[in-house]
């Protein structure tokens, strides 16, 4: 953990020092960032409730070159805090400052190579993404933040609007999205995504390869891991019939091993969204997934799914509700939530209430090391982006 900390400081020293070294330094660089407050309350026997607040800042900075490409570079920090309490007893308090984004950008009219600490994502689902390889961010979070992860990133863009991408990650040793462990730290990992246009619509595969640092489930000892090889494979395509739909799809396939990892985990997802002439505009979204895993492809082992939709309506050109209905048929298991924002130039206001099952994790979810959203209760957030 020491060593990524001193990896990702060097890469945010290293980007400054190139934003500043400019003579036009003043014309090119620009100093933003957001600042957030927030408190969740579960109402609970005791209450729960946990205020935060996060700081972003971040310098992005642009220079031209004379061949027409452009230089880009972000440098930017997540500062963030919470403190826990049950009834007025504060139990826990904790904060981090962390590197965020850190990365710099070559780009021509066709081609772009990013290196450093970035957000990776791609894909066509809305709630349960199975192709999350590299991010976790979360469709309840209405800032959408995510972690990055170190690596370099070129994307080649064609006249008919197809693509392809090529990464190479190091020193990304946290879990990321749906893994089950981590990578091996100081093994590189590989892959790339072709998108293309196909019939009205596009369609796109995505590969990645890594070692993954899997711990021993048979063994008592913590601390007892092995580095298996580990293979992914995604499938993901839209279409406009009216109504837009996809389906996004992701095979892994970890090195047969004798220590309980399963041999294949596979998702599924279908989806549509259309709006409704209704008022303003009403929307909605319906996904569906299917994950599984286990010693063969699709068959045996353990299975789950979930359906979800989404509802959302703009009442003015400020205000805008939604509602968001998940179900797990398994446990017969309904998740409610219930949101309302108000958007200013710089400020945003959002209100969720939400009622779920009092000790329920939803797949696909990353929610930290306590579900804020377990049971009965309301979250407030607040917003301001400099």
């Amino acid at each position: 953990m020491i060593t990524k900390r001193i990896y990702g400081w060097l890469i945010l020293s290293a980007v400054c020092v190139l934003c500043f070294s400019q003579n036009d330094a003043q014309k090119s660089l620009c100093f933003n960032g957001q600042v957030v407050g927030w408190a969740t309350v579960q109402i609970d026997n005791p209450v729960f409730w946990q205020p935060g607040a996060r700081f972003v800042p971040a310098l992005t900075w642009k220079q031209s070159l004379s061949s027409g490409a452009v230089l880009n570079a972000e440098a930017s920090m997540n500062v963030f805090g919470n403190a826990d309490f049950q009834n007025f007893k504060m139990d826990t308090l904790t904060g981090r400052i962390k590197p965020y984004r850190v990365w710099l950008r070559y780009s021509k009219q066709n081609f772009e190579l990013r290196a450093g600490l970035q957000k990776i994502n791609f894909g066509q689902a809305r709630m349960f993404r199975p192709l999350m390889w590299f991010d976790g961010m979360d469709v309840r979070d209405p800032l959408q933040l995510t972690d990055g992860v170190y690596g370099l990133l070129a994307k080649y863009f064609f006249e008919n609007n197809a693509n392809i991408w090529a990464w190479g990650l190091l020193a990304n040793d946290d879990r990321k999205g749906w893994e089950l462990f981590g990578s091996e730290k100081w093994m590189p990992e590989v892959g790339g995504r072709v998108e293309t246009p196909f019939l009205n619509g596009e369609i796109a595969l995505s590969t990645h390869h890594r070692k993954v640092k899997a711990r021993n489930l048979l063994s008592s000892q913590s601390n007892d891991f092995q580095l298996l090889n580990e293979s992914r494979i995604g499938l993901d395509g839209k279409w406009d019939v009216g109504a837009g739909i996809w389906f996004e799809n992701s095979t892994t396939i970890t090195q047969k091993n004798n220590i309980m990892v399963p041999r294949f985990q596979d998702m599924w997802n279908l989806g549509m969204d259309y709006t409704f002439s209704v008022g303003n505009g009403l929307g909605m979204t319906i996904e569906y997934l299917r994950y599984h895993a286990g010693e063969n492809f699709l068959t045996g082992g353990t299975a789950l799914q979930l359906a979800g939709s989404m509802f959302t309506y703009p009442l003015t050109v400020m205000d805008n509700v939604s509602l968001m209905l998940f179900y797990e048929p398994i446990g017969n298991q309904l998740f409610n939530y219930a949101s309302w924002s108000r958007n200013y130039d710089n400020w945003s206001v959002y209100i969720i209430a939400f009622v779920n099952p009092e000790n329920a994790q939803m797949i696909g979810f990353q929610s930290g090391n306590r579900n804020l959203f377990a049971g009965e209760g309301f979250q407030l957030m607040c917003s301001y982006n400099f």
